[in-house]
């Protein structure tokens, strides 16, 4: 029986989620000391966790209590640890060193033989681990700290570090406080490191690089950090019936009417998460009546994406500002909304529509040399007044395996035509495939025996002018995309990419080279090709 016991205590040690909902209490609204019961998006943050991560969450979902108790626990349970939580101010951090003291008191008053506090200062607790005999065994220490004021005695390791609500930390703290302490952290199995935030612009935003970066980065080596993001559509009671005290005028029943287009798409997403009608309905009132409280304290256009920034719905619009975003941030969200994982898929290529019989489709064809950006290839269905975005292969893959993929992927799209990057490298391995795009001039028309458009500092400012002007009737469901267009930004009236932008050029590649008819009538009459000058051009 006693082997039975210990060995059930050692798998509950060993899965976290399950030993803070056995064994931590917490104080709930009421002031009950009740077990720690995870909400949902806690529990993905356990389960789902790896020893380097940056997270995006909603306001008011409990990560950074959840962060407070893994360290605290990690502290009691392992001798010598050091943990380390930075807030962005001072007021926080002292938040944060109360909700840890209370945890302690609160484990400590059924479990009183965890180690004791035996030093503690305004932002240190230092805990004595003894064996049953008295004998010391070792110490460990949780900091809690600002980000305008940590500071810790140099030399010494930290096992778990976290930073709380990153994206609102001062300028220049990451590179003082973050970039200084990470190097601190051992690379061993039982180390830390958390980043987690609600959104907050975009732009030179650390957080909005670090997990971008993370996201993005992981197929080409640039990031150490696995990215989550958790939507507020998750969370339980984040919900409103029709009966609420709360509710809107007009929104006291059952289905709600007269449903903007934002709103359908909002629809469509949480039902594809799995929602009811009846909870799809009860969460689009909640948004309603947030929404509405928002507008009540700020009457500007900016209210929406405080909105989306306090309670995201996906990682491209919560990132988004008004600011000096390149395209239009509402045509962004739009597209945003509409994405979702691509339901097939051909070979390595993600799929959301097969090709259809007797449609003429184009691949554009970014390469990216498998190096320092994704080779990236968008299947386009093309008509007069819509550009639909159908499939994409996307990977690190040298020029002549990406040039074999999209002969593959070409020939299954009903003979596609390939329109890639001029580049030697790739367009050598395409040569002999029998439908290729051939740069055309801008003005004239006439067709070159060159292959492939010719993206240069001079070219790329009316690529990406040309796809700002179709952008409304560009349509995708790859987040992707989505997600790298507000990294194209202005700068001293000129476009500059912050941020990856290989998935945007593809697209801007498809636009300039589906039809001739489009790229001719660009306003040029009277000069042929391209000039000297052209690309120097000022913001409209």
């Amino acid at each position: 029986m006693t082997t039975n016991i210990q060995s059930r205590l050692e798998e509950l040690i060993k899965n976290r989620k399950s030993f803070i909902e056995t064994v931590v209490p917490i104080e709930n609204k009421e002031r009950q000391l009740v077990p720690f019961k995870l909400n949902p998006i806690q529990a993905r943050m356990v389960t789902e966790e790896t020893n380097r991560d940056v997270t995006v969450k909603p306001a008011q979902v409990g990560g950074t209590s959840l962060l407070v108790c893994d360290f605290l626990l990690d502290c009691l349970m392992h001798v010598g640890t050091t943990a380390v939580l930075i807030s962005y101010d001072e007021f926080i951090t002292g938040r944060l060193l109360r909700k840890a003291q209370s945890f302690y008191d609160n484990l400590h008053s059924i479990a009183p033989s965890i180690p004791e506090i035996f030093k503690k200062s305004t932002y240190e607790k230092t805990f004595l681990h003894i064996d049953s005999k008295g004998k010391k065994l070792g110490e460990s220490s949780f900091y809690i700290a600002s980000a305008k004021g940590f500071s810790m005695p140099r030399g010494e390791p930290i096992h778990d570090l976290g930073l709380d609500e990153f994206g609102f930390w001062p300028a220049g703290s990451a590179s003082d406080v973050f970039a200084a302490s990470m190097q601190r952290v051992p690379l061993l199995p039982n180390t830390k490191i958390k980043v987690l935030s609600t959104p907050n612009g975009s732009g030179n935003n650390d957080f909005y690089q670090l997990y971008m970066s993370a996201k993005e980065g992981k197929e080409v080596g640039k990031s150490i950090f696995t990215s989550h993001f958790y939507c507020w559509m998750e969370m339980p009671e984040y919900s409103m019936k029709p009966d609420s005290m709360f509710t809107l005028p007009g929104d006291a029943v059952d289905i709600l009417q007269n449903l903007s287009d934002d709103e359908m798409g909002f629809m469509e997403l949480v039902t594809r998460m799995g929602f009811d009608e009846e909870e799809c309905n009860n969460k689009l009132r909640w948004r309603r009546f947030k929404q509405a409280e928002m507008m009540s304290l700020y009457r500007s256009g900016k209210t929406q994406f405080l909105f989306n920034q306090e309670y995201p719905e996906n990682d491209v619009s919560c990132f988004l500002s008004a600011g000096d975003n390149y395209f239009d941030i509402n045509e962004i969200n739009a597209l945003a909304k509409e994405c979702f994982p691509a339901p097939d898929s051909y070979l390595d290529a993600q799929v959301w529509e097969q090709p259809l019989p007797g449609v003429k489709y184009m691949i554009a064809i970014d390469p990216g040399l498998g190096k320092k950006s994704l080779s990236v290839a968008l299947v386009l269905r093309c008509v007069p007044n819509e550009i639909c975005h159908v499939a994409t292969l996307a990977g690190a893959y040298p020029d002549y395996d990406m040039a074999s993929r999209c002969i593959d992927l070409g020939r299954h799209y009903n003979m596609a035509t390939l329109a890639p990057e001029d580049a030697l490298g790739i367009t050598s391995h395409l040569k002999d495939y029998p439908e290729l795009y051939y740069r055309t001039d801008p003005v004239t028309g006439l067709v070159s025996k060159n292959i492939g458009w010719m993206t240069s500092p001079k070219t790329k400012p009316f690529m990406l002018s040309e796809l700002r002007k179709h952008l409304s009737h560009f349509w995708t469901h790859d987040v992707r995309l989505a997600e790298q267009l507000p990294n194209i930004r202005w700068d001293n009236g000129r476009t500059v990419s912050d941020g990856a932008d290989d998935f945007v050029m593809a697209a801007a590649l498809g636009v300039v080279c589906r039809d001739s008819s489009y790229v001719a009538n660009v306003g040029f009459q009277g000069t042929h090709g391209w000039t000297e000058k052209w690309g120097n051009r000022i913001r409209r």
